[in-house]
């Protein structure tokens, strides 16, 4: 890419990485795509400016900018049009490396503590989807921190959860079996195979019931508060549509028949998060509902409430989904003697869900501070068994104040990378941050990484002068960025290699205990940045000092904590 240019870290223009793009034209519809992208949230742009031909833009996530980078160049030549540009970045390359509603606050929150955040896989381009064997999931992984006990984090799931609990939270039927196994309360179960099957069992069930598939997620083919056989054999029906769509494993195609837990009489129930074997958040989940105003029908109000901002699944920072009008949703009114075309009196809430998933439209309220000591318990029991790190645990119940029993609920099921937005910003109640700085602080306890950056050389080989000094531990593992090659422990690795990809390289490499960036001279630094977002230690050689401009930017830095230490070598 020729004509981008990647100033990382901190540089002599600003604190923060910045994009640069020529061969630009100043043009309102980039500048209207820009400002759309910035009001998503602070992540995405920093800021950015146009000057002599070229777009400049500070960001903390500056693949997103390289990899649009054509986009905007043909858009400001009216190449092609507002739409297409705007379909491009916001639902190909931000969608693809920033899905999931989660990772945008975990990386906010990671970057405000002084962490670096990386993309481990990828440097440039999309890797593309199922189609082609690869998974285009593999775009949004991230290293947090850098070096040794760095973490990879897709969405909250980490490289701190265990395979073993990745494979038995997608199931629900091996999740039954663990919690059983580990002698905690679930209402009865069994797998299902066909209409014949439930006939068998009918009449050792108590009734209503739910059916639902085991390796489904978001409320698809679930089936609740069935009472009589017909409704049964209509949910076995709808599960196993959803089961039998695109191209499902054979463990996600097993359905299962349960006794329904009693919970909320409107269905809700609620999102408890485990971190490092701690309950941090419990939030309540409230099916979707509109609420009359005496004129307009239940269709007219379903369509306002999707015009709210925060439903709006184009914004990758949204925190409400849409609700849908589907077959479920109309069958749940008709059980309540309404259509889509009832007028619901003013005030009046009326549910069109009786499921709890955000996914289907819900909202959220913190009943963090109600859980009962047994229901937190149960909770952190579970993680720590399946030694998950961030664990989502799903429990319906009258009471969450109350143990868990017969009458007053039961766990509906457990999830190693739940969408933990929920969570942390309820739409009622109390903001969890506090979970979320937890969850970042835990992360990455033991992450000490040296970051050192050197301007100008010395006779003495730097790592070398540095072990002399105490400032580097003699039997450190030490990364080196010099003259476009890598070094790792006084052996060459790239020898031509662009300078903000060696950086990150450096970045994601968990063996390292110090990586030393070093660099000939001021005007280099200006050209591709100091590196890091922050520093340990910046050596400067008396000749390079001299510049007085460069050594106020560093001071400024080091007085915003951003430099802790200067030294003259």
């Amino acid at each position: 890419m020729d004509n981008i240019k990647t100033i990382q870290g901190l540089n002599l223009e600003s604190p923060t990485t910045r994009v640069q793009i020529s061969d630009i034209e100043q043009s309102e519809d980039v500048k209207n795509l820009l400002d759309h992208i910035k009001d998503f949230h602070p992540i995405f742009i920093e800021s950015y400016t146009f000057k002599d031909g070229s777009l400049s833009i500070s960001s903390k996530l500056p693949a997103i900018w390289r990899e649009s980078s054509e986009t905007f160049r043909e858009l400001s030549k009216n190449k092609i049009t507002y739409k297409e540009a705007e379909d491009y970045v916001v639902d190909t390359v931000i969608k693809l490396q920033v899905k999931s509603m989660s990772t945008i606050p975990i990386l906010h929150k990671a970057q405000q503590l002084g962490y670096e955040t990386t993309l481990t896989v990828v440097d440039e381009g999309i890797i593309p989807g199922v189609a082609q064997g690869y998974g285009t999931k593999w775009n949004r992984y991230y290293t947090i921190g850098c070096g040794r006990k760095s973490q990879i984090t897709c969405s909250i799931s980490s490289t701190l959860d265990s395979i073993f609990g990745k494979n038995i939270q997608q199931d629900k039927w091996l999740t039954n079996k663990l919690v059983e196994r580990m002698g905690l309360p679930l209402p009865k179960w069994n797998i299902i195979t066909s209409k014949d099957e439930i006939d068998k069992l009918w009449d050792e069930y108590e009734k209503p019931l739910v059916i639902k598939p085991t390796g489904l997620t978001g409320g698809k083919g679930v089936s609740v508060g069935i009472k009589n056989r017909e409704q049964a054999y209509k949910a076995y029906d709808y599960a196993k549509g959803q089961v039998e769509r695109g191209n499902r494993k054979s463990w996600q195609k097993k359905i299962m028949l349960q006794e329904q837990a009693q919970g909320d009489e409107n269905g809700a129930d609620y999102r408890l998060l485990v971190i490092n074997e701690e309950l941090k958040a419990c939030t309540k989940r409230i099916p979707a509902f509109v609420t009359g105003n005496g004129k307009s029908n239940i269709k007219e109000l379903i369509e306002k409430e999707n015009k709210d901002p925060r439903r709006s699944i184009r914004n990758p920072a949204h925190i409400l989904k849409p609700i849908d009008i589907d077959e479920p949703l109309i069958s749940f009114l008709d059980k309540q003697n309404l259509t889509l075309e009832s007028v619901p009196e003013k005030d009046k809430r009326v549910y069109v869900r009786n499921v709890a998933s955000m996914s289907q439209g819900g909202i959220t309220e913190d009943y963090t501070d109600r859980v009962s000591p047994e229901i937190k318990n149960i909770v952190e029991s579970i993680a720590a068994t399946m030694h998950i790190f961030t664990l989502g645990v799903d429990i319906i119940c009258k009471d969450i104040s109350k143990p868990l029993t017969k009458d007053n609920g039961a766990l509906l099921e457990v999830n190693t990378m739940p969408e933990s937005y929920l969570n942390f910003f309820p739409i009622i109640g109390k903001e969890r941050s506090d979970a979320l700085d937890y969850y970042i602080q835990e992360l990455l306890k033991g992450n000490n990484t040296q970051r050192i950056v050197t301007i100008g050389y010395t006779q003495n080989d730097i790592p070398t002068l540095l072990r002399n000094k105490k400032i580097v531990e003699k039997d450190a593992n030490v990364g080196v960025y010099k003259e476009n090659k890598i070094i790792i422990n006084n052996c060459e690795f790239s020898t031509d290699i662009e300078t903000w990809k060696a950086v990150e390289a450096l970045k994601i490499n968990a063996l390292l205990d110090t990586i030393i960036l070093q660099y000939r001279d001021i005007e280099e630094v200006e050209e591709h940045g100091l590196g890091f977002d922050r520093i340990d230690f910046l050596l400067i050689t008396k000749k390079m000092k001299s510049n007085k401009d460069a050594m106020r930017t560093f001071r400024r830095y080091k007085r915003r904590g951003l430099i802790k230490k200067i030294k003259t070598v």
